[in-house]
């Protein structure tokens, strides 16, 4: 077997991804890598041709079919499912709302249900592992779904925790709610909180975002992006960098936990604003593509 860990490290000189985001579709996952030098690479990987910018230049997309068998790992909150690639689409640059050219893998499940319950239903994110024999696993235990009122409390905690001070609205659990509102997702050692609350600081307002895993009692607290605080002018953060943290939710991962997805949003730069896959403990990005990617 193939695995589509050999193609990609040439692809990339042995630096490239390990991982890549997407989302699920029916029987296959699409997942997506931005960028020229690895598309041009992973193109010649495939045909032998290393004109692939060229050709991008007169049709925005060129399509390859998998010649041997390659395999991933798809990881969703149902699990590790594993799945082989069918298909790879180049997309010329500026076509999925990214600067460079993205590569499209399709990646295609078992058939007949062979993942079990650990193959994700249609239209949730997923990561495709790129790294490691194909594997199939449960997502694992997590804590139970706290109520919303005890979901409210540990977001307030954990809010109070970055910034000791009254917010100036009362937090509400939406992760599109660009400010005043939070997040609470279960894990299996505890919960991952994100946030991005708004206080007063003399004549000006601050926000303050950030992401943290904690248990209830906050004893175990552990930022995963450390709280920043950005200057508000109109509601907009004026500053550069400044991103705000939306937590999305979470995949199953190697060990029994889970990567957190979260958003990072730039106010004053929107091709910067990324989605992202965190490793918790680690803090580690292991997988990123822009945040408007979005393929014809």
């Amino acid at each position: 077997m193939l695995l589509v860990l050999g193609l990609l490290a040439c692809a990339s000189g042995g630096g490239g991804p390990h991982a890549a985001l997407g989302w699920s579709l029916g029987g296959e996952a699409h997942v997506f890598i931005t960028g020229n030098r690895f598309a041009r690479n992973y193109y010649h990987q495939l045909t032998g041709n290393r004109h692939l910018l060229d050709s991008l230049q007169h049709r925005p997309l060129v399509a390859v079919e998998a010649r041997e068998t390659e395999s991933a790992t798809v990881l969703s909150a149902n699990g590790a499912a594993p799945a082989h690639l069918t298909l790879a689409r180049f997309h010329a640059p500026q076509t999925c709302g990214a600067a460079e050219a993205v590569t499209e893998l399709v990646l295609a499940f078992p058939p007949g249900g062979a993942g079990g319950r650990s193959t994700p239903p249609s239209h949730v994110t997923v990561v495709a592992l790129l790294d490691a024999p194909a594997f199939a696993g449960g997502a694992g235990p997590s804590r139970p779904a706290l109520t919303r009122a005890a979901a409210l409390d540990l977001l307030s905690r954990v809010v109070r925790r970055a910034q000791p001070t009254t917010p100036l609205r009362a937090l509400v659990l939406d992760a599109d709610q660009a400010a005043d509102a939070g997040e609470v997702v279960p894990l299996a050692s505890g919960y991952a909180v994100g946030f991005r609350a708004r206080f007063p600081n003399g004549t000006d307002t601050v926000l303050v975002t950030g992401v943290a895993t904690t248990d209830v009692a906050l004893h175990h607290l552990r930022w995963v992006r450390e709280p920043e605080r950005l200057r508000l002018v109109g509601g907009m953060v004026r500053m550069n960098p400044g991103t705000r943290y939306s937590l999305r939710g979470a995949v199953a991962a190697a060990g029994g936990d889970r990567l957190l997805l979260v958003d990072e949003i730039t106010d004053i730069s929107a091709r910067d604003s990324r989605s992202t896959a965190v490793d918790a403990g680690t803090r580690r990005v292991i997988a990123a593509q822009p945040l408007a990617l979005h393929c014809p």
